[in-house]
């Protein structure tokens, strides 16, 4: 035998050995960390064959040689488990929808578990009237009433974090105007102790989300041709509120005892501030802006609109 068939047999021999390697490596992580195997993952260190190959090809020692293997090894498979816990982000994940095309009434409710201390809420919606009501006991507990407007309704559980997605599976919206705000309507209540992210997309709709009973850190609302009356408590010490309407009427409520901040850029729109001082173009803010416990910023922009922020 030539030594270059030897130098082939011993190259193989690497190479077979290399994907024992990290064969065992993977059983290893799934046996003792919890990862599972995700083959479109595992797929992607291919090219740590070839770098381990080209390690053993090279004119070094054995020793040099066996730290890079494992270098790259540890190197890939932690990459890999970086893949697999960011695909896998949410493990306990439930999902409601419908799959009638006439819908009366959905009824959707999700169980409160005690560690959940944060959550984001994420609410899509075409045309009708949307409520916010008191806290429950459970995480969530909403309905949808319509023969339009069918939703899915989907949360995600992680740690202390949960999501709540409330989107259209179907919105064929065939009326307009306030006869389309008045044959659908959303109501929405949650549980009073994790602190809130919302993101909010709605099309036309009446809308009344009174916020006083719940920690909320942030709040984007994007829109349309709108009506929308909120309100916001003290439970948070920093509320981020951000408003992006069209033809819009909106009334905001906030705490005297909070400092609130306000940033208008709007077009052809009107605006009522009492109690805040202005401070530049466009910007106001409440006397006790420094000095309150409590602050909540408010970024509204819209055209042809009228916007009113209150104390109370």
């Amino acid at each position: 035998m030539s030594k270059n068939d030897n130098n082939n047999k011993n190259d193989n021999g690497v190479v077979s050995g290399i994907i024992l390697i990290v064969i065992g490596f993977v059983a290893l992580m799934v046996t003792f960390f919890d990862v599972e195997i995700v083959w479109s993952e595992l797929a992607k260190l291919w090219p740590v064959f070839i770098i381990i190959f080209g390690i053993s090809i090279l004119p070094l020692n054995k020793l040099l040689k066996a730290i890079l293997v494992i270098i790259s090894i540890i190197i890939s498979l932690f990459l890999y488990y970086n893949g697999v816990k960011d695909d896998d982000a949410f493990k306990d994940v439930h999902t409601y929808n419908s799959v009638t095309d006439d819908v009366d009434v959905q009824e959707f409710s999700e169980s409160y578990r005690n560690n959940i201390s944060e959550a984001d809420v994420e609410i899509d919606y075409g045309a009708g009237t949307l409520f916010l009501n008191p806290p429950v006991n459970d995480l969530v507990k909403a309905s949808n009433a319509s023969n339009y407007i069918v939703q899915d309704f989907t949360v995600k559980n992680q740690d202390n974090k949960a999501d709540i997605i409330f989107d259209l599976m179907k919105d064929n919206i065939s009326v307009s105007g306030k006869d389309a705000i008045s044959k659908n309507l959303f109501n929405l209540a949650l549980n009073d102790k994790p602190v809130y992210d919302f993101e909010i997309n709605v099309g036309a709709v009446d809308m009344n989300f009174d916020f006083s009973d719940y920690k909320v850190s942030n709040l984007e609302l994007n829109g349309g041709a709108c009506d929308i009356d909120m309100k916001f408590g003290d439970l948070h010490d920093f509320t981020e509120v951000t408003v992006n309407t069209g033809v819009s009427d909106i009334k905001i409520g906030v705490p005297t005892n909070s400092a609130c901040r306000v940033e208008c850029e709007s077009v052809l729109s009107s605006k009522k501030l009492d109690g805040f001082n202005k401070k530049s173009s466009g910007v106001y803010e409440t006397p006790n802006y420094s000095s309150a416990n409590n602050v909540i910023n408010i970024e509204i922009a819209g055209a042809i609109s009228d916007f009113e922020i209150y104390r109370y």
